[in-house]
């Protein structure tokens, strides 16, 4: 398990496999069940944003604010001849490989081969390079005249490669709230680089997959707060699919999706970052409007490569501009940008924030070197499930001379720095990893940090790149036998789905048939709680979701979650989140069953909710307890009993529905647990 940056697309994609996702193209698999691949998520990203910022321009009110610009764009275009009205502009771009700790070139660690190969696509599709498969001679195909570079100075002005390497992923994928989460931890500076996250799969709601998404550009910048800092800013840049980023065609030794195996990923999502829409307007039956005349209305996305004479919407004037980055056909039918789309490029370079300075910025400017020059990356903290690890970080030599020793500083949070002296040998640009003691750490968010104190026997030159700094987080660890989970639905029960798997995604509980998919629907404001044994020494995933989006509290109910030991230990609990929140729990072992006390916290009542008969059932090798008196909500004695197995039957045919406790005594003891009755 990753619990830094943890994403649980497979608990989720578990539980929403039977909302109606149907598998198109080659699925993926969650619990061994296929889950919807979609191109692109700027339509589902932009509706997170809006719900995140309000005050963010809609669509409506952003093309307004753009319409005049645009036609100031194309007004420009036309007073000139031929197509190449602008001076060309350089983009720097910085990507940041999300992996799980993979070696270079492997999975989801891509190649830098594969990422320059990307930048050549990009350079022959927005310049229209002729021979090329960027190139066209379709009469409206334009130049967009944006070319792009890997960024050779980073945000302190030091020289850099512009790929930056992160073992912080998931081999289960990234949901997209979670890499917005990412992004804030990982972006350099918005306005001078166009940050690129290349990441394993990409989910939304746990089910839906996705090749990649991008920012939209803003209007005048006035998202954010008072005329503070626009409050999407520290999210602004591109995310794509590791093996949807590059080209076979360049680089055939990456990973590469079927039909995405091209580079125009990218092509399409940049495109979106610059604010272009998709041809179809993200409507159906040809009533959509991407708002460039020369792109035939399409009644919906197309898909594969379809003929150049398809005509979705024969009573619009054109054939379906099936070539055009801006639709979903495969990459291999993918070649052309149009003069209209230039127009609104144009217009957005000149007048979007966080845009318009991207082509003053110096990224594309190399940085300065220095002789004594050592860098740091932590290449891994990665507690996973336990209380101990060790991490490893990467000394670089980004100075001119060999490098041949270094001492490093590193601690946990505000603890008194431990060294480590480094000797070798690397010659410039040449690194090497540090595998760093053991630590063990107590439960709870921490942050791992690591320093160059010097290098060669003196000051490191350029101390910028000396320090890093890693968020991580200890999973709580519980002893107890099992978990109750008590869900209180709010004015829409039927949207509450929850689960718990354990650290391989298998699943344990959940209120979904894991063998047909079918949901054990919940109703409005009703409370349910369920005892679920739990295996001891293991890792463990709850999760609570919302169909809606909009959680379980408090616009529409009081409702709630909680998740706690048999002993009342809460793990979790809340009801305020949007789509779903999860949380990571440990079970180090189970308590024994010697002494009275403990051996009650291990009985468990089944099935919960129950129609007819409830099943007491307690641990076997313990002495059977007293009595069991059951009790409703109002605390009136609806009747009681001896046990007489440790698989007690009540009977509870003839209680009226709803919630009921049933206290068990032992001697002193006593455990109350409670159960439904429908």
């Amino acid at each position: 398990m990753k619990l830094n940056f943890t994403i649980k697309a497979g608990l989720l994609g578990l539980v929403l496999f039977s909302v109606g996702a149907n598998a198109q193209d080659h699925p993926s698999k969650r619990f061994g069940r296929p889950v919807e691949f979609a191109k692109c998520g700027v339509t589902e990203y932009e509706a997170l944003l809006q719900k995140k910022s309000p005050q963010r321009a809609n669509k409506q009110q952003f093309e307004q604010w753009l319409a005049p610009k645009v036609a100031e764009a194309r007004a420009r275009r036309l007073q000139k001849s031929g197509q190449n009205t602008n001076t060309v502009v350089n983009i720097p771009v910085v990507v940041h490989v999300i992996h799980n700790g993979d070696a270079v070139g492997s999975n989801e660690n891509i190649a830098e081969g594969q990422i320059l190969s990307q930048i050549t696509v990009l350079n022959q599709d927005f310049r229209k390079l002729l021979n090329t498969p960027g190139h066209n001679d379709n009469p409206v195909g334009a130049d967009l005249e944006i070319e792009f570079c890997m960024a050779q100075r980073d945000p302190a002005g030091l020289n850099t490669s512009g790929i930056i390497r992160y073992d912080l992923g998931s081999e289960n994928g990234w949901d997209m709230e979670d890499v917005e989460v990412l992004k804030t931890q990982t972006q350099w500076d918005p306005t001078k680089y166009l940050n690129i996250w290349v990441v394993n799969e990409i989910y939304v709601g746990g089910f839906l997959q996705l090749a990649g998404y991008a920012q939209f550009p803003t209007d005048s910048g006035v998202d954010g707060l008072d005329g503070g800092t626009p409050v999407t800013a520290n999210t602004d840049g591109v995310v794509i699919a590791a093996n949807c980023f590059g080209s076979a065609d360049v680089y055939p030794g990456g990973n590469y999706y079927p039909n995405k195996d091209k580079g125009r990923t990218a092509s399409h999502e940049i495109g979106h970052f610059f604010g272009l829409r998709h041809i179809w307007g993200d409507e159906t039956d040809c009533m959509g409007n991407d708002f460039c005349d020369d792109t035939p209305a399409a009644a919906d996305a197309n898909e594969g490569c379809p003929d150049a004479d398809w005509d979705s919407c024969p009573n619009d004037a054109g054939h379906d501009m099936v070539q055009n980055y801006m639709d979903y056909t495969d990459d291999a039918c993918l070649n052309i940008f149009t003069l209209n789309q230039k127009d609104r490029v144009v217009a957005v370079l000149a007048n979007s924030p966080r845009r318009a300075s991207l082509t003053t910025s110096d990224g594309c400017v190399p940085g300065e070197t220095f002789n004594n020059d050592g860098s740091l990356n932590i290449q891994g903290v990665n507690p996973g499930c336990g209380s101990t690890f060790a991490p490893k970080v990467v000394l670089k030599n980004t100075g001119n001379t060999t490098l041949t020793a270094a001492v490093i500083n590193y601690y946990i949070d505000a603890q008194s720095p431990a060294t480590y002296n480094w000797t070798g040998s690397l010659a410039s640009n040449q690194q090497a990893t540090i595998q760093l003691p053991e630590f063990t750490v107590a439960s709870g968010d921490h942050t791992f940090n690591v320093a160059i104190n010097n290098v060669n026997g003196m000051a490191d030159q350029a101390p910028a790149n000396d320090h890093k700094s890693q968020a991580f987080t200890i999973v709580g660890a519980y002893n107890t036998a099992a978990v109750i989970v008590t869900i209180m639905t709010d004015d829409f029960g039927e949207e509450t789905l929850w689960a718990i798997v354990d650290g391989n995604e298998n699943p344990i509980a959940a209120n979904i048939d894991f063998n047909t998919g079918e949901f054990n629907t919940y109703g409005s404001n009703e409370l349910h709680t369920i005892t679920v044994p739990i295996p001891a020494d293991g890792c463990y995933s709850f999760g609570v979701f919302d169909l809606m989006a909009d959680g379980m509290c408090c616009e529409n109910g009081e409702g709630y979650y909680r998740l706690e030991t048999t002993n009342g230990t809460v793990i979790t609990e809340g009801g305020q989140f949007g789509q779903q929140v999860t949380v990571d729990f440990r079970i180090d072992s189970n308590l024994g069953i010697g002494d009275k006390a403990e051996g009650l916290n291990l009985i468990s009542l089944y099935p919960n909710p129950a129609n007819s008969q409830l099943t007491i059932a307690l641990p076997q090798a313990n002495a059977l307890p007293d009595g069991y008196t059951i009790y409703n909500s109002l605390g009136q004695v609806m009747g009681n009993g001896k046990f007489a197995s440790a698989a007690q039957q009540v009977n509870v045919s003839g209680f009226a529905n709803g919630v009921y406790f049933i206290k068990i005594a032992s001697g002193e003891n006593s455990k109350t647990l409670q159960f439904i009755k429908y």
